[in-house]
């Protein structure tokens, strides 16, 4: 089963969307790729045929929104939106903590995100009673950056324990391995409630520890202890006021008191100045009622590398320069030479252009600027094709909005070249057809003189919800912009356990290659039905 929170993965971050149709949801889908040829598949895990498709029982979507995700969701929950919730909102793009306040209730069933995962949690809760218990897991975890698991690669040597190399040691040549007791029965009790390892073992962020008994203490008095229960005598965190503001009292950013306490457990292990930074507000406490009032400027933290101090604009790595606070880096320096084997056998040592991938080498796509004929025999150009940041909607939301929908064509849309469209016969607004081994997409043409030849453009995000046709190539409902990209791993954005290289589960790489790939392109030449 797969959550969505306000994520649409289908409709934006599933880079490869007709991969995620097939392998995760098994529906209909455009994929043209075949899988990788045994002598081509790894050989440290075992390859099971018949598990490849449709791997998921459940989608349940929690979202505001009608995306993608919604569409192919099996349950979708009825979403409050900004202003029928309380919540908090901040971003790395300013320096203001800002709050979500409700004009209205939710309508109808809608509840707030906060009220929904209750719900849930609750129901859970009660069924885990005779179908969970209590049980325990072994899980693993990666090597993470700013703890002593960071040097485990001695000398950015990659020793493989199942060779005999090396022995297999949890924490440095092996995940660290930990057991966890999990309580399904009082997942809801420990939802809404303080843990008591805050007070015992207190928290840790980018290497800096924090005593935070006090907050627990100020968030028991405010909001009472809970009675009863496995979560007898803890601080109460029951409205998402109540949780807004226990994440403000938990951060330094929001907490002075934290923040110069942070800076003091930094001067200790630096040996450089940096409590004053956050010392003119210490006694400074956002809450939750601060930020209903006006929007509140955060405090200088050890959270972060810049300073805020003195009214200052935050501009990054201002305390590593002007502190000298060391870089969390190797060599405590911002650095170029990278001695990781991996680095080193793949000639990265040191910054080096690489070109595009070869896609025509790779998986014998048409080679870019070629024209061809399709199996119709219908004249298509190979493009390079790319997915910037979307133009003609809210940051991937509310692209049916009228505004939206008036500034654009009211649907989706490929940037194309003046001297590319030649070639196929298209003109300003006409359909056309984007065609590569992940997928294929129908849309309108968007002809520009300011676009390269070879090159064009589909901006992200555009969901399936609007002027979507089938396609002439499958006959199926057309895709999205990510129906022609795949993520291609590569091997260096997987280093962990050496410093600054460290792998986290979130998303794979810094660099943006899987939007960088190769399709075809023709001119619709069937009536465009839905």
């Amino acid at each position: 089963m797969l959550s969505l929170w306000r994520a649409n993965l289908l409709g934006s971050s599933a880079k490869g969307n007709e991969y995620f149709l097939k392998h995760l949801l098994g529906t209909d889908n455009a994929v043209k790729a075949h899988q990788a040829a045994e002598g081509q598949r790894p050989d440290s895990v075992v390859w099971r045929e018949e598990a490849g498709e449709g791997k998921l029982d459940l989608l349940l979507t929690l979202d505001f929104r009608m995306t993608s995700s919604t569409l192919f969701s099996d349950v979708v929950l009825p979403a409050a939106t900004w202003y029928e919730k309380h919540d908090i909102n901040t971003t790395d793009m300013h320096p203001f903590v800002h709050s979500f306040n409700p004009a209205i209730s939710p309508p109808w069933q809608a509840k707030s995100d906060w009220e929904a995962w209750k719900a849930v949690a609750k129901r859970f809760s009660e069924l885990a009673v005779d179908h969970l218990g209590v049980r325990k897991d072994v899980v693993t975890k990666p090597l993470w950056h700013d703890t002593p698991e960071a040097m485990a690669t001695v000398h950015g040597r990659v020793l493989d324990w199942r060779l005999g190399e090396v022995e297999p040691v949890p924490g440095k040549t092996l995940p660290v391995i930990a057991e966890v007791e999990r309580d399904y029965p009082a997942t809801y009790a420990r939802m809404t409630s303080v843990g008591p390892l805050l007070e015992k073992l207190g928290m840790l962020t980018k290497g800096v520890k924090y005593d935070v008994a006090r907050e627990v203490g100020i968030l028991r008095q405010r909001n009472g202890e809970v009675h009863g229960g496995p979560t007898d005598g803890r601080p109460k965190l029951e409205t998402d006021v109540q949780v807004a503001d226990a994440i403000l009292h938990l951060s330094g950013v929001s907490n002075g008191h934290l923040a110069t306490q942070g800076f003091r457990f930094l001067e200790q292990r630096t040996g450089t100045r940096l409590a004053d930074l956050a010392a003119e507000h210490e006694g400074k406490q956002i809450t939750f009622a601060d930020t209903q009032a006006a929007p509140v400027p955060v405090i200088t933290s050890p959270e972060w590398s810049g300073s805020e101090s003195g009214g200052r604009r935050y501009s990054p790595f201002t305390i590593n320069i002007e502190r000298s606070k060391p870089f969390h880096t190797l060599t405590g320096r911002q650095h170029f030479y990278l001695d990781h084997d991996w680095m080193l056998g793949m000639g990265e040592g040191l910054p080096t252009y690489r070109p595009p991938l070869n896609m025509t080498t790779l998986f014998g796509e048409a080679p870019i600027g070629q024209e061809t004929e399709d199996a119709g025999g219908a004249v298509a150009v190979s493009v390079r094709y790319l997915t910037p940041h979307n133009k003609w909607s809210i940051h991937s939301e509310y692209q049916d909005n009228l505004f939206m929908l008036s500034l654009s064509r009211g649907g989706q849309t490929i940037w194309m070249s003046d001297q590319d469209a030649a070639k196929i016969g298209v003109r300003d607004n006409d359909w056309i057809e984007a065609v590569n081994r992940n997928g294929v997409v129908a849309c309108r043409a968007i002809v520009s003189h300011r676009m390269p030849e070879g090159t064009v453009y589909m901006h992200h995000a555009q969901d399936r919800l609007i002027d979507v046709p089938l396609t002439e190539t499958d006959k199926k409902r057309g895709g999205i912009h990510n129906s022609l990209t795949r993520i291609l791993l590569k091997p260096s954005h997987l280093i962990g356990g050496y410093a600054q290289h460290a792998y986290f589960f979130n998303y794979i790489g810094p660099t943006g290659n899987n939007r960088d790939e190769v399709t075809t392109i023709r001119k619709r030449t069937t009536k465009v039905e839905y």
